[in-house]
Formats: C-alpha cells, structure tokens, sequence
C-alpha cells in the first residue's frame, strides 16, 4: 500500500493533538516535583510514565512489549514483518527538578505518529516502533544512554553492577531488579537492536538552547551531535598567604593562574570559530576556592574546576586537550603553581546519517517550513548511529533551556514536529506516496 500524502500525514498529526496533550499532562501528573518533575531513570515514576505510553499504545491497537532491559516497544504491525523496522522514540527520565518535554517529547511523538499511521488506515511496508527507554540521563548513574547501551550491546561488561544511582547507592542491577526486569535474563541476552533489523532510527528532541527562539523557527534537523572533551576533576596548587603582606613575585595565586588559564582557553575557541571550524562549544561549569579555607583576606592556594569542550571535529577536540596541558605548563612555570588537570573524559563526535537527516529536511519543506541546520548536543540517537543504524534527529523549538522546571515548548512547535517526522517515516519506509 503507497504511503499517504505528506500532507494527509500532517492533518492526521494535527487531529491527534488532544492526544498527545492527554500524554504530557498525565506524565506531570505522575513524576510532579515541588519543581518540575523528576523521574530517575528505572524508577517508580519513569516506569509509571512508560506504562502511560504502553496504555495509550494498547487503545490504538498496536503491539506492546517490553525488552530484556524494561524499555518499552509499541510497534505498528507492516506488510513485511521479516523486513528490518523503522525505529523512533527516546528516552521517559528525567533529571531531578527537570522539565517534562525533555526526551518525553521524543516518546509522545513516536507515538502520536504511529496513532496518525492508524487514523489514515495506512499499513506501513515495514514494522514501525516506538521505543520509550530508561536511563539516558547521566545523572543517576554518572553513564548516559544506559537503555539504548543496553538494546544495542554497548554497555561495558560489569556496568550492571560497577554503576550506581547518585543518591540511593544502588547498583543499576539492582534498581532495574526493582522494576520487575529479569536482570538474569539481560545479562543473558544478546543485543536485540542492530542494523540487520532496524533499518533507521529517528529522534524528536526538543532544542535545548536558544538558537530555535532566536530565529523564530519551529524546527530544526540537526547536521551531527558533538562530541566532548572533559577534564572533571582539575585542580590548581599554590600557597596561601596574607593578601596584605605577600607581594605580587612571592605569590603563588591558583585564582589567578587558574583565571588566565581558562581566560586564553576562551580566546583559543574564538579564534576557532573565526576561523570557520563549526558547532564549536566551551565552558567552566565549577570553579571554586575550597571553603573551609578561603577568606577575602587570603591569597588563594587552591582551586578547582572542570573544564568541557564540545565540537563536530576530532581535530578540535584533540587540539582543546593538547592547548589545555600546554597553557597550564606555561602558566604553572611563569605563576609558580601547579595544575593536576586530571583524567579526561569524553565522546566522539557523531555524524548523522545524510538519508534520514535528507528525508526530514524534504518532509518539513514540502509542509511549509524551512528547518534549520546546526549540531546538537549528545542523545540516545549516538547510540544507534554508532552501531550502524541510520539515525537523525529533529528538534523542536523550546524556551529556557532544558534540564529546569521552566522547559516551555509549544504544543503547536512540537506539532510541526511530529508532522515532519511522520511524513519523513512514511518516504523512508518504502513506498513512493500515492498522488495527491
């Protein structure tokens, strides 16, 4: 069977907008906080929004089941079930104190695509699933993209029982124990997602930056997700002295050293960016003296901080490390402190597909928008993207950030989402559209 007009997908999307509404509120109302919502990840309260999802799925009359790793599947039966499927979906957890779009969003569209599928009669070539997935945030087990590690073979053997949650000391064997999943069993199974039976993966994120409200424009198709260079755990080492009797050549100030430090680090990434090396990112997120002994009074003789680069480029990631531990040697030379950068950790960046990123950019020009292109920061796409999977994303404008209550994307912007995504589904699934 053809697939549908790209514009009959976008009025069936529209005609579900009660629907996905319906969806958001229920998940406030189930993982509500004094502020925002908070839902770990394998908890009571991302399970319960999960089961939200599996309730809907069962009243549109898909098929439900949940994985060896207790993520959720909701699959639009196609004409072929022995071809690879056409995965979409992300992640029901959030962080604590969150907002309620950010990767839920993700989970209502996959679904609100497959209730259009369903409303138009449309049989798809090929299995269509939404996937709703636990654990991407890092903050509970210091790892993201625990679900999809899972799914797709890439959690590091001994994770299971070596991470644990922040805040419970729970290992991540145990807390998804909790949750009724067979952990004997996962650590069993074998990877049930790969690219011999998904042939893509599509994610609808909301932007979690400003460039979206900027340029007043509903959408986006993001051109790669960033990878990072992350120094946690940096520190610098001097001396403490009286501020008013050491002068200036006896001082071994960390504040100082450790200011010029990130100070020439900043006016690196913008000669980077002058130059035309693109998505580039840098930031300071902690820096302090150490409380119990600082004072107004004192010449400063420690500092901490960390220090994160994100880029599309290896090169610019591997120069960020390599200008760090230059400029921190000269400046601890000239300054007489010492810097412990300590150990890096980080990601490489993630290119995403140019087919799907292609069928997306076409389905929201055909229905009236012109999609911006920029990188985005790091989601569960990388995942399936780093097993082979074609993946892309689609992000949806959204004010005030992510990761905080006070998320505001517009029904209407996620709506110009969905359609987008739904129709981009339907071209990739196989079969030319019937005429208009």
């Amino acid at each position: 069977m053809p697939s549908p007009d790209p514009q009959a997908i976008g009025r069936a999307v529209d005609a579900r907008t009660g629907f996905a509404s319906d969806l958001f509120d229920a998940a406030r109302e189930a993982s509500r906080d004094v502020e925002g919502v908070t839902r770990p990840a394998w908890s009571d309260l991302d399970m319960a929004v999960a089961r939200q999802v599996e309730s809907a799925a069962l009243d549109l009359g898909l098929e439900t089941r949940w994985d060896p790793a207790g993520n959720l599947l909701a699959t639009l039966p196609g004409a072929d079930r022995r071809a690879p499927q056409i995965l979409t979906g992300s992640h029901v957890d959030s962080v604590p104190l969150g907002g309620n779009f950010d990767g839920h969003a993700g989970v209502v569209a996959a679904l609100t695509t497959l209730a259009a599928y369903r409303d138009l009669g449309w049989t798809p070539p090929c299995d269509v699933t939404a996937i709703a997935m636990h654990g991407e945030e890092s903050v509970w087990f210091a790892t993201a993209y625990l679900g999809s590690k899972l799914a797709c073979g890439t959690l590091p053997d001994g994770d299971l029982d070596r991470l644990r949650r922040f805040d419970t000391g729970q290992t991540l064997a145990e807390c998804i124990a909790g949750c009724g999943v067979d952990v004997d069993a996962l650590r069993a199974a074998k990877p049930w997602i790969d690219a011999s039976n998904t042939r893509a993966f599509l994610e609808l994120h909301i932007e979690q930056g400003p460039i979206l409200v900027g340029a007043g424009q509903p959408v986006a198709i993001p051109t790669a997700i960033r990878g990072n260079t992350r120094f946690p755990d940096a520190r610098c080492f001097g001396r403490y002295d009286h501020s008013a009797a050491c002068p200036r050549d006896f001082r071994q100030d960390t504040a100082l050293a450790t200011a010029e430090l990130i100070s020439r680090l900043e006016a690196w990434w913008i000669e980077q960016e002058a130059a035309g090396v693109p998505d580039t990112v840098f930031t300071v997120g902690k820096l302090f003296t150490d409380s119990a002994e600082h004072a107004m009074t004192k010449v400063p003789g420690r500092m901490d901080f960390t220090l994160n680069f994100g880029g599309t480029t290896d090169a610019f990631l591997e120069g960020s490390a390599t200008l760090t531990a230059d400029l921190a040697a000269e400046i601890a030379a000239r300054r007489d402190v010492r810097f412990e950068i300590g150990g890096r950790v980080g990601s490489r960046p993630t290119p995403l597909d140019p087919d799907v990123r292609g069928a997306l950019t076409g389905a929201a020009k055909v229905l009236g928008m012109a999609p911006l292109e920029f990188a985005t920061v790091g989601h569960d796409t990388a995942v399936f993207a780093g097993i082979g999977i074609p993946a892309a994303m689609i992000l949806v404008r959204n004010e005030n950030g992510s990761h905080n209550p006070y998320e505001a994307m517009e029904i209407g912007d996620f709506m110009a989402g969905t359609r987008t995504m739904a129709a981009a589904i339907a071209g990739l699934a196989g079969d030319p559209p019937a005429p208009a």
